[in-house]
């Protein structure tokens, strides 16, 4: 892993801190009403894409903004691909008490998966 993935990582991880919770609750909402039964974010720097912002860095200073989006979508992209799904819920376990990001950061984007209530993160190359 290189310096710069490592520093993204890190201050992706100090962001979580702060927005854990609110991450959690947007999980909620979206499997609650139906959207997905595993929903992703996208932590990225620049004007990803994919999914919809919840959380504009330069609004609240933080160093990465986050999009919401779902699995069917990262299915349909090919981000995931079908002959990797089961490995990928298994990784993920319960999407209400952990969240898949995708840290979309170059030169080596990668999926993150955190904890709600602020546990150890676990991070997967992309791939």
């Amino acid at each position: 892993m290189s310096i710069a993935n490592t520093d993204n990582l890190k201050a992706l991880n100090e962001q979580l801190k702060g927005i854990s919770d609110f991450l959690a609750e947007v999980s909620e909402d979206m499997i609650e009403g139906g959207f997905t039964q595993i929903p992703i974010f996208v932590a990225h720097q620049e004007q990803a894409k994919i999914g919809e912002m919840i959380i504009d860095r330069t609004e609240f200073g933080y160093a990465f903004s986050i999009n919401a989006t779902t699995l069917e979508r990262f299915i349909e992209l090919n981000i995931i691909p079908e002959q990797q799904l089961d490995s990928f819920k298994q990784t993920l376990g319960n999407p209400r008490k952990k969240c898949c990001i995708l840290l979309l950061t170059p030169p080596d984007p990668q999926f993150v998966f955190h904890n709600f209530g602020g546990s150890k993160n676990e991070k997967q190359p992309l791939g």
